[in-house]
């Protein structure tokens, strides 16, 4: 029997053996109905294998190039023994890593399994990394410096001002701490320990912890205040311009780098969030860094770039959910490629690309294999935030028909509407921002609808297509199939598509604007567009700066009261005891009251009409805390606690009460 029958045989065998085990899952193991849909798939693929094997003609030609094919696989490998233990030893490091933190007990500690992930991903990458000499990369290096030091100068310039506008006051701007800014801060102290928790599994609405460990990390470093907390935010978001730019310039040049960069270095929808103790920032990170590197690796093909797209794609899924997108972004770019530009023809588009687009899936692997792994063995976490959200979920529409009394079809448009126009019209409704203008200035507002158009008419180029694909599938997947479009918390990774889109518009107003007038007599059409971005960030810092912040409005009504009551109680060097009279308004533990009195000992006291047992007061020291709703009880605990303080604390926004304090001393 010949060799190519051998390897067909097995693969027959094999995926009539996947698919019986992923049916006896279906009929058996109905729990476990994933793993069926895992073997069922897997028996696909090898099928299709299969299918593209016999349907080729001339199998001695076949078995040749097969075979030449893998004689060159193993001569690189004996020629790179290295490489191949990098590769193979960084994914192997990484799957036992996955299945060692499964069994670690909790009590002690994941920093060996998290470094062993670390250096892991590390080896792995370093079988893609060129053999050059560390004298002439410090000789290029040196050489690339000097040919760009204007570039570069003007690119850390604008870095530093990115920087400013999202670091400058961190812990009064915004003025209050959002409660899932203070919830996160809660679990990211929590984690970093000592011990240090699992990073590799899931919390606080099934984030994977990954992205508290991040957070904790940095309030070792800056401080576990509100502004420590918040600083790798602003870190990140600034680290995304420099992203943005690379990825622009890869694309469109210089010119249309420098205009993206610019409007989202000053927009105000990316520096408010750039200002949040909260792992949503990460998402446009990822998603243009990502980006580049594939292009970059797409136009020069080199292993390297691929490698790393992958990386990142993979730790994409540590992260805030958004950024798990980045890889359903590639996917729909490589397919767009295939149908468009090799007009479905694989072999082709396999023997340019096949290999490195393994090598990115395998890295994408690597990086995210012990999550992965996590999940495996708690197959609810995955979804169980998507399915709180999206409107797919079995009720919603039948829910919302009632409700509204609008039809299946009225209520998708609406949801539809509400999502495209956030830019131009529809408020964000949710207090993660609730600007009073759209999530654009009046300005980028209308050149994104030139770069929108633009990039349309243009969409059979790449780079214009990648844009499209990234904005569009964003948008449905983050607005138009969740309820309450358009929630501005969940699409941050649209924040640089937005720049590039409104970048774009700009780009085609000058040069139509150079045709239809020339270039100008008095004014290039270039200082035009400079005065425009300088108009457009002039608008932004001071809507955000000067309008917005004052409102106090973030956070919901109850961050203020929570952030003042937290920091004054933070402030206080006793051991006194608070009873809170805020519920059923509020609790004493919501995350970011919680998170600035962190030491101080608080007793939420319900209603008398709640069927609560009566709390117990001490003899120590004591502060009442009065929620306006609640102020009525004051009299019966002043009869009570005789000779204690009262002060009234109003709001800086708006002049309203906010709580009062009753504070006894020891008796």
């Amino acid at each position: 029997m010949s060799r190519n029958r051998i390897v067909s045989g097995v693969f027959l065998v094999a995926g009539l053996a996947l698919a019986f085990l992923g049916q006896f899952y279906f009929t058996y193991r109905r729990e476990f109905w994933r793993d069926g849909i895992l073997f069922w798939c897997a028996s696909l693929i090898l099928f299709w294998i299969l299918w593209r094997r016999l349907r080729q003609r001339g199998p001695a030609r076949r078995g040749s190039g097969n075979r030449q094919r893998l004689s060159r696989w193993l001569s690189w490998a004996v020629k790179n023994p290295w490489r191949v233990l990098a590769s193979l030893g960084g994914s192997g490091l990484s799957l036992v890593v996955g299945w060692w933190a499964r069994g670690i007990s909790p009590r002690a500690g994941f920093a060996g399994a998290f470094w062993a992930w670390v250096i892991g991903v590390a080896w792995f990458l370093m079988a893609f990394v060129p053999s050059v000499s560390v004298k002439q990369t410090l000789l290029n290096l040196g050489w690339r410096l000097r040919r760009r030091r204007l570039e570069l100068a003007g690119l850390a310039a604008l870095l530093l001002a990115a920087l400013l506008v999202r670091a400058v006051d961190l812990e009064h701007i915004p003025a209050n701490l959002g409660g899932d800014e203070g919830t996160q801060g809660l679990a990211a102290l929590e984690l970093v320990g000592p011990p240090m928790g699992n990073p590799f599994s899931t919390g606080w609405y099934s984030v994977p912890t990954m992205s508290f460990l991040a957070y904790g990390s940095a309030m070792k470093v800056f401080g576990a205040t509100i502004a420590g907390a918040r600083t790798l935010s602003a870190l990140v978001g600034t680290l995304t311009v420099l992203t943005t730019f690379l990825f622009a310039r890869q694309l469109w040049g210089w010119r249309a780098a420098w205009i993206a960069a610019t409007l989202l270095a000053f927009g105000h929808y990316h520096i408010h969030f750039s200002r949040l103790a909260s792992n949503q920032i990460g998402d446009g990170f990822v998603v243009t860094l990502a980006l580049w590197l594939f292009v970059r690796g797409m136009q020069s093909r080199r292993s390297l770039h691929f490698a790393m797209a992958g990386t990142v794609v993979g730790l994409g899924w540590y992260g805030y959910f958004g950024a798990r997108l980045v890889g359903v972004i590639l996917a729909a770019y490589v397919a767009w490629l295939f149908a468009s530009k090799y007009r479905f023809h694989l072999q082709a588009m396999s023997r340019r690309y096949g290999r490195l687009l393994l090598i990115f899936l395998l890295a994408a692997l690597v990086a995210a294999a012990p999550l992965l792994l996590y999940y495996i063995a708690h197959q609810d976490t995955m979804a169980a935030r998507a399915s709180q959200i999206t409107i797919l979920s079995p009720g919603w529409l039948a829910r919302e028909q009632e409700y509204s009394g609008l039809s299946g079809t009225r209520i998708l448009l609406r949801q539809f509407l509400k999502s495209v126009t956030a830019f131009h019209y529809t408020l964000d409704p949710t207090f993660w921002y609730r600007p009073s203008i759209p999530l654009l200035d009046f300005l980028s507002g209308v050149l994104f609808l030139f770069g929108m158009v633009w990039s349309l008419a243009r969409r059979r180029e790449p780079g214009f297509a990648l844009v499209l694909i990234w904005f569009w599938l964003a948008l449905i997947t983050g607005w138009v199939l969740t309820e309450n479009p358009p929630s501005s918390q969940r699409m941050v990774i649209i924040a640089p598509a937005l720049a590039l889109l409104v970048g774009l518009g700009m780009r085609w107003l000058m040069s139509m604007g150079e045709r239809v007038f020339g270039k100008g007599q008095l004014l290039h059409w270039r200082d035009i567009a400079i005065l425009g971005l300088v108009l457009i960030s002039i608008l932004n810092l001071y809507y955000y700066f000067v309008v917005y912040t004052p409102t106090r409005i973030y956070g919901n009504p109850t961050a203020e009261i929570a952030t003042n009551l937290g920091r004054y109680l933070g402030q206080q060097d006793d051991d006194y005891v608070v009873y809170f009279y805020g519920p059923t308004v509020m609790y004493f533990d919501i995350g970011n009251l919680s998170f600035l009195a962190r030491d101080v000992v608080g007793v939420n006291v319900y209603p008398p009409d709640e069927d609560r047992p009566p709390v117990d007061l001490v003899s120590g020291g004591a502060r009442f805390v009065f929620l306006p709703q609640r102020l009525g009880e004051l009299e019966t605990v002043r009869e009570q606690f005789p000779g204690g303080e009262r002060m009234d604390v109003h709001s800086m926004a708006d002049g309203r009460l906010l709580y009062v304090v009753y504070e006894v001393g020891p008796r």
